[in-house]
């Protein structure tokens, strides 16, 4: 639907596919609908506002009417979703912004039914329908960052993260940061993004994994950068952030919650032998289609070509299956075991960023060192 106005229309059926029906809650459905809710209190309560389970049918009947009128004026539509007859969970379109064209949607299913795919394909029916009879170019899905369940529906559909809100809502005392989903109507459902994203995990060789954090490498990664503070500080200016153990928790979880932003860029843990071992990774490939790649690895480690090898893993990553052109490596002047590695992999040596990093209260020149994709390629194949 092509038009500059979101049209009014009655909550439709949606039969999503032979087992799967998507119906308009009625008043009648007050007994069935609260009961649900009650059985799965415990299971939904950490995510949702669970009220108690009204006493009689008349005070259940006018529960389901209070929800139903938020549903009038075409504001809102929801949907009982029955799976094989049986009652699953609910879906629904609210907040609907007839200037905006836009509304968000929310879902809940009952814990027998997770894991069946049930909430991935009602929620693409809802989108399709309200891009094509309801007019709008923006839906919305809002999940706590902690439900996995809850946000790997919008994943599974192709949909990117696109913010994360902190401390945004407050559950059963429990303040949760939200994130957030869309699906647009001109990228209706999301084509692939032109460039393949990085991959999540590595096996670069026997003893090497690069992957992306997990929370419980918290401790090991302020214990590997507290014990080489001096060593690691010399050159890394964001060390100067982590001098106690709270300020590493606090900016350890801004990057690992953000770990997956869907913005090209590919962060990870270099595992050695199974244990920690540093990281490295790349920014978000820039408009000329080049990445530049950073690195630290812990000082016991040293003289042991982890790095040469996490590096040349990476290079292959961003050359040959994310078709960048062109890689880049910055290093301090006076670090040699840095300047070092792209060195030994053959980069090209461009000059010197004079006084381009402060450390320390000192300012430091910085090695530039570049390698094109048909040098890569070149010299991979003679290698």
């Amino acid at each position: 639907m092509t038009s500059d106005k979101i049209t009014s229309a009655k909550t439709p059926v949606l039969t999503v596919d032979n087992t799967l029906l998507l119906r308009p809650s009625e008043l009648d459905d007050a007994e069935i609908y609260l009961q649900l809710v009650a059985e799965n209190a415990d299971h939904i309560s950490q995510w949702l506002t669970v009220t108690k389970m009204p006493d009689t049918v008349e005070e259940r009947r006018k529960a389901q009417a209070a929800d139903l009128a938020r549903g009038e004026n075409g504001k809102g539509h929801w949907w009982l979703i029955e799976s094989d007859g049986d009652l699953a969970g609910t879906i629904a379109l609210h907040y609907i912004q007839e200037r905006d064209r836009s509304a968000y949607a929310g879902y809940w299913l009952a814990e027998p039914f997770v894991g069946r795919g049930i909430m991935t394909a009602s929620l693409k029916a809802i989108i399709d329908w309200a891009f094509d009879e309801l007019g709008l170019i923006r839906v919305e899905i809002q999940c706590a960052l902690a439900n996995h369940h809850s946000s790997a529906v919008p994943e599974r559909l192709g949909l990117g993260r696109e913010s994360i809100r902190r401390q945004s809502q407050v559950r059963n005392s429990t303040v949760l940061d939200m994130a957030s989903y869309a699906a647009l109507a001109d990228n209706w459902p999301p084509k692939p993004p032109k460039s393949p994203l990085p991959s999540r995990q590595v096996q670069v060789d026997d003893e090497i994994l690069l992957r992306t954090s997990k929370e419980s490498d918290r401790e090991p990664m302020w214990k590997a950068l507290d014990s080489g503070r001096d060593y690691i500080g010399k050159y890394l200016p964001w060390m100067a952030g982590f001098d106690t153990e709270e300020n590493h928790a606090r900016g350890f979880n801004t990057r690992h919650f953000d770990k997956d932003l869907l913005n090209g860029g590919g962060d990870y843990i270099v595992e050695y032998k199974g244990e920690l071992a540093g990281t490295a990774g790349f920014g978000p490939p820039s408009s000329d289609n080049g990445v530049e790649i950073s690195y630290w690895l812990r000082q016991d480690l040293q003289g042991r070509g982890i790095v040469t090898r996490v590096v040349s893993s990476l290079i292959d990553m961003a050359i040959v299956k994310m078709g960048m052109h062109r890689v880049t490596i910055r290093a301090a002047t006076s670090n040699l075991p840095s300047r070092a590695i792209p060195e030994r992999l053959g980069f090209t040596h461009e000059g010197v960023m004079r006084e381009a990093s402060f450390v320390n209260d000192e300012y430091m020149d910085l090695e530039i060192y570049s390698i094109l994709d048909h040098e890569w390629l070149k010299r991979s194949s003679n290698a």
